[in-house]
């Protein structure tokens, strides 16, 4: 969710009525969204949460404008008019490593003011958190534009080769500097620290205006009250969302009292970018949109609900619809979105909730019977259950089970607020072998198991990756030893009658000699056997450890399959 902070006198001036907190509430919660404070002033200020797709709501300006087709005080789409710059910007190949893409365009006649500056800060940092995903995904720089000289160029260089004095600094300072020792520098160096080469947008007299995603040169990126005309770009990886992000600053600045103006952007490979303000046109079965939400919409009041949520009706035909959509409405994909965006308009309190006309009875599935049969046999042989996270870290699943990070293919994270967690685990035996150092003074033998989810990367997927659920089952006391954990094993597999063989394996965790790969109808599932004394002192575990792990979700596929 993405919360928006709005003045009720500003909000009011932008919708254009004399509107009360309760109405303005109430209207919010009938679009879906919600106002979630209110402070006690004469003019109060409006906490306003968002759903995550509202990218044209993310300022007040965009809130006051849905209002106001929401209640009906506008009708008519707005048409956006961007007079044909002459300035262009360069992009470079050299980027193609770090942040490949850049979109621009030029804000002329700004209203400006102390009130205009704040809001576009505000705008920019509001953008920056939720939808530019902290400036990784997309970074907006704002410069006043007599300032720059162009041709303006985005380039990579060395960090050695790049030297401005930022933003809320006083000297000059180095690439790597800004990265270390500037307090924006250094809540955002994780970004860039990957890459050989740092961008930056730099203009024809080798002025640099900013280190995207970082910070502005102090000398060309520092915006005052008295300019008027702004020079506007958006960074990032995917050039439909950062069309997306500048149609919504750019549209956003012409509803305050700017005027726009286009700049062409040439790419390395000869492609060409161009900010376009039309609206544009999309298709819909309304026949699909009644039955999704349940209602029964006819053409005749069609129009009506269309205008309040910002569409215009085009033309029908039979149950084609054809509408008309702002540019800055980015949240349109297919039917499902027209057909959430009409129950808005109708109102889903106004929706009659209906029972469907099925009947059925719902029971678990099979991995789950599965699961819980193990589970509750283990329990009834003693041993305890552990429930540990999916997020793991790359010290504890490689480094300390003497495994080589660099050849796993595993899925990392980025961006984590605990810095201890940086990826996603592909089995579950590091995180008990940790839980159990935590343990560690506790009485022995200490008899655990987990039953978990992990995910690895499986590009065959629609979603590139594949969930699998793992039995990991470790027995730690001084006389712990292979042929332990091998009658655990054999006792739950025999209760389940699924017959396995086991061959020599040579895990680099596991003592060699004592380990084995399990196998079923030919396929391997997993591996049993003692924990190596490294990996013990690794984990400054007290004990002998033995285990064993089993993808049980592949191992209930095979004996499906078998007939099990």
């Amino acid at each position: 969710m993405v919360y928006v902070y709005a003045k009720k006198d500003k909000l009011n001036k932008y919708i254009g009525k004399e509107l009360s907190t309760e109405e303005i509430k109430e209207t919010l919660i009938d679009m879906g969204m919600d106002l979630k404070g209110v402070t006690d002033e004469e003019n109060p200020e409006l906490k306003i949460e968002l759903t995550a797709e509202k990218l044209d709501m993310i300022s007040v300006v965009g809130i006051a404008r849905a209002i106001k087709y929401y209640k009906g005080f506008e009708k008519e789409l707005p048409n956006y008019s961007i007079i044909k710059g002459n300035n262009s910007l360069i992009i470079d190949d050299s980027v193609n490593e770090s942040r490949p893409k850049a979109v621009s365009a030029i804000i002329r006649d700004a209203p400006m003011s102390k009130e205009f500056l704040d809001e576009i800060i505000e705008i920019q940092e509001k953008i920056h958190s939720s939808f530019g995903r902290n400036r990784k995904k997309a970074a907006i720089g704002i410069y006043p534009l007599e300032k720059i000289n162009f041709p303006v160029h985005y380039k990579a260089f060395n960090p050695e080769n790049i030297k401005f004095r930022p933003l809320e600094s006083k000297v000059e300072m180095s690439a790597n500097q800004i990265l270390s020792e500037h307090q924006t520098g250094k809540r955002y160096a994780h970004l860039l620290k990957n890459y050989s080469k740092y961008p930056v947008f730099i203009d024809s007299h080798n002025k640099i205006l900013s280190m995207p995603p970082i910070i502005n040169s102090y000398d060309t990126g520092r915006v005052e009250e008295k300019h008027k005309d702004l020079f506007i770009e958006v960074s990032g990886y995917n050039i439909n969302h950062l069309d997306n992000i500048l149609k919504v600053l750019v549209t956003t600045f012409i509803e305050m009292g700017a005027k726009a103006e286009s700049v062409l952007v040439e790419y390395p490979n000869g492609e060409k970018y161009v900010l376009e303000l039309e609206n544009y046109e999309h298709s819909f079965s309304l026949k699909y949109v009644n039955k999704m939400i349940g209602f029964n919409l006819k053409i005749d009041e069609l129009e009506m609900y269309l205008n309040k949520m910002m569409f215009k009706l085009k033309s029908y035909f039979g149950d084609k619809i054809l509408i008309e959509i702002p540019p800055f409405r980015s949240d349109i994909f297919n039917d499902v979105d027209i057909a959430d965006d009409l129950a808005r308009s109708f109102g889903y309190n106004n929706i009659i909730p209906k029972f469907p006309n099925i009947q059925g009875v719902g029971e678990t599935l099979k991995i789950t019977d599965f699961k819980e049969r193990i589970s509750e046999n283990l329990t009834r042989m003693g041993f305890l259950e552990l429930y540990t996270y999916m997020l793991s870290s790359t010290t504890i699943h490689f480094k300390n089970m003497n495994l080589n990070q660099e050849e796993s293919d595993y899925i990392r994270l980025n961006d984590s607020e605990d810095q201890g967690l940086n990826m996603i685990r592909e089995m579950i035996l590091p995180d008990d072998l940790e839980a159990m150092r935590i343990n560690r003074k506790n009485k022995y033998p200490q008899m655990l198991f987990e039953c978990g989810w992990t995910i690895e990367k499986n590009f065959e997927k629609d979603t590139k990756t594949e969930d699998s659920l793992k039995l990991s089952v470790q027995i730690a006391e001084p006389k712990s030893n292979y042929t332990k954990i091998k009658k655990v094993f054999d006792t739950i597999m025999k209760l389940e009658e699924i017959s396995f063989s086991l061959t020599e394996s040579n895990y680099p965790f596991l003592i060699l000699g004592r380990q084995a790969d399990i196998y079923v109808g030919g396929k391997k599932i997993g591996f049993i056997g003692e924990v190596s004394p490294s990996v013990l002192n690794n984990f400054d575990l007290l004990v002998p450890v033995s285990v064993f792990e089993v993808n049980l979700s592949l191992l209930e596929k095979i004996s499906l399959e078998n007939g099990d």
